[in-house]
């Protein structure tokens, strides 16, 4: 056993000492196993000293001191040694306690905001060193992020339709430098699919629309890409999940005729296509005709319609140990899993029907799921085992539209509201966020209330991504939000 020095403990000497087992699972941060005597009123603050005083990380050493977190029972320690004692032990102070330290989160640190003309539905980080957005201007944009807050776009990509962009995805992989792919849902019911020659600002030719993905009787509100970029998922408001195969190469013809009335609700039987022959109808606003205007890509059906929600469809994300399975989320309340393989949902959980489901990601160190709902709550779900529905409850104050989870961190994922925070939670945490961002904290006097389209602007949140080093929100408020937040 170890006995500490008590630098903190009054010169009265009431303090009292508790046995201490501190241990990490980071090799680099390891201190001699032992049971050390250490004040009951130490926090955080005091036992992360001692680590850094043993590790030596000091201006001597050459190395700069670590802020740590103490975890007792996987929950992090907010008061004193003596406060958790209390709580949890009824002032048994005999009992050695076991205490893991973990590297602490640390603050977002805001970095920089670009204005868009209209409010921000989706956002991606996938593709290193740029921004990608979609928003209700009906358009796709790629910021790069080494100079996001000040340049223009460096590329603009509008959509064949006025009704407004939902979401978007970078489809082609990451080392893929030619002919990029990147998509985006949107209220038409389509998901429009763009090549990109490069993202070189040197590049000269224009990037177009290459497919139109139709299907849908609903606005799209969710799409998710493969790592191979060969496959799309677009999850809608009709409850459907459309699965897409792309070509190899570049069609010569459609798949589907130029017919947008026939895949809307009640329009698609031969008595209204008859109908609508004998007395053409005005086209609706922002459903084009391919054929007659020369806009939008090759007409795709999908390969194959996944149905089993009995609502709208919040979000998907496909299962990062498996790429031939993929996790949705509902207004109805469930969380499903899907076998592409087999074309079935073969894993369904389903929670309270009222707990409507905004939106999910999985974590990718031990698959745990992860949705934001309309109730205030952000929810995991365990489903390792057979019976759990929801493991996990994180209490917020406004439904989440959008979350991420850390990308190496089994703990620490990031949420958006409609109240207009950002917050980062860690799990083993819940009952408050680490770190809370609000653009009610910026001067009234820089905020915009319209645009200069005449867009009104509100402070709801819509959308979030977050690389393990990059944050961006966006959302009613018409601007895309920059943090360094590292979060591990």
């Amino acid at each position: 056993m170890s006995d500490i020095p008590m630098d903190s403990t009054p010169a009265n000497g009431t303090t009292s000492q508790l046995p201490i087992n501190l241990f990490t699972r980071s090799t680099s941060d390891a201190i001699p196993q032992s049971t050390y005597f250490i004040p009951s009123s130490w926090r955080r603050f005091q036992l992360s000293e001692l680590i850094n005083k043993v590790l030596q990380n000091n201006a001597e050493s050459g190395k700069k001191p670590v802020p740590f977190e103490f975890l007792i029972n996987g929950e992090v320690l907010r008061g004193s040694l003596e406060n958790w004692v209390k709580r949890n032990r009824g002032n048994d102070e005999e009992t050695t306690i076991d205490v893991e330290y973990v590297r602490s989160t640390l603050p977002p640190q805001e970095v920089g905001r670009v204005e868009v003309e209209d409010w921000v539905s989706g956002l991606s980080l996938s593709r290193n060193g740029y921004i990608l957005l979609s928003s209700y201007l009906s358009h796709l944009q790629i910021l790069p992020l080494s100079s996001a807050s000040t340049s223009s776009a460096l590329y603009t990509l509008p959509l064949p339709t006025s009704l407004g962009a939902t979401c978007c995805t970078w489809v082609s992989p990451q080392p893929q430098e030619k002919d990029i792919l990147l998509a985006a849902g949107g209220v038409d019911r389509l998901t429009h699919v763009y090549t990109l020659p490069s993202l070189s600002p040197d590049n000269t030719s224009q990037p177009r629309e290459l497919y139109t993905l139709h299907g849908h009787t609903g606005p799209v509100s969710s799409i998710i890409s493969s790592s191979s970029g060969k496959e799309i998922i677009s999850g809608s408001w009709d409850g459907n999940i459309n699965f897409y195969v792309l070509p190899t190469e570049e069609p010569e013809e459609h798949q589907i005729p130029a017919e947008p009335l026939s895949y809307l609700p009640g329009q698609n039987n031969k008595k209204r296509r008859k109908l609508e022959k004998e007395n053409p109808r005005e086209p609706i606003e922002g459903l084009l005709d391919n054929d007659s205007t020369g806009v939008g890509g090759w007409r795709r059906a999908p390969d194959n319609v996944f149905s089993a929600h009995k609502d709208k469809i919040g979000g998907l994300v496909w299962d990062k140990f498996d790429n031939n399975k993929f996790w949705s989320a509902s207004w109805d309340g469930s969380v499903r899993g899907w076998d592409l393989g087999m074309g079935v949902n073969d894993v369904t959980r389903q929670g309270p029907f009222d707990k409507s489901a905004l939106c999910i990601d999985q974590f990718a160190s031990n698959g745990t799921l992860a949705t934001g709902n309309m109730d205030r709550t952000i929810c995991l779900w365990d489903t390792r085992q057979s019976s759990s529905l929801i493991s996990q409850t994180l209490p917020i104050t406004s439904p989440v539209p959008s979350i991420k989870t850390h990308p190496t961190s089994s703990f620490t994922l990031a949420s958006a509201t409609y109240s207009g925070i950002i917050q980062i939670w860690d799990i083993r945490s819940p009952k408050h966020s680490l770190f809370s961002v609000s653009n009610a904290n910026r001067k009234k006097e820089d905020a915009r209330k319209v645009t200069k389209n005449g867009k009104v602007l509100g402070e709801r949140l819509l959308a979030l991504d977050w690389d393990g080093a990059v944050l961006v929100a966006g959302g009613e408020d018409g601007e895309v939000g920059i943090w360094h937040a590292t979060g591990a």
